[in-house]
């Protein structure tokens, strides 16, 4: 019965040569990235960490666009606040001018021996 068992040609097990690069100690925001136009290849100059060009642009337009919608959603706030303020500010005018009014019309002024009570 043993000679009816072979081992499968290649079997034997093959070195590993794969790795998996650990991150470096702490956060990394790849702030000063290089571009290498011969390797066209993109590189954080801090980290040293290699990124795939499609991925790294895919994700440097997300982020713009993220940013951009942002900046709208702040600007249309602002814009909301501004007109929110002209109105109260056109109320408050309204009001004193009827408080002016309404003191005019409630207090005459009495003069007693040259001044106003």
């Amino acid at each position: 019965m043993a000679d009816n068992i072979r081992q499968f040609p290649g079997a034997e097990i093959p070195e590993q040569t794969l790795s998996v690069e650990r991150e470096p100690f702490g956060f990394c925001n790849h702030d000063k990235i290089s571009l290498d136009s011969h390797a066209r290849t993109v590189r954080c100059s801090k980290c040293d960490k290699v990124f795939d060009p499609f991925d790294f642009l895919k994700n440097e337009v997300r982020r713009l666009q993220d940013a951009w919608e942002r900046h709208r959603d702040v600007r249309a706030k602002v814009t909301e606040l501004n007109d929110r303020v002209e109105t109260l500010k056109k109320e408050e005018a309204r009001l004193k001018g009827r408080i002016k009014t309404a003191r005019a019309k409630v207090e005459p002024s009495i003069n007693v021996r040259n001044r106003n009570l």
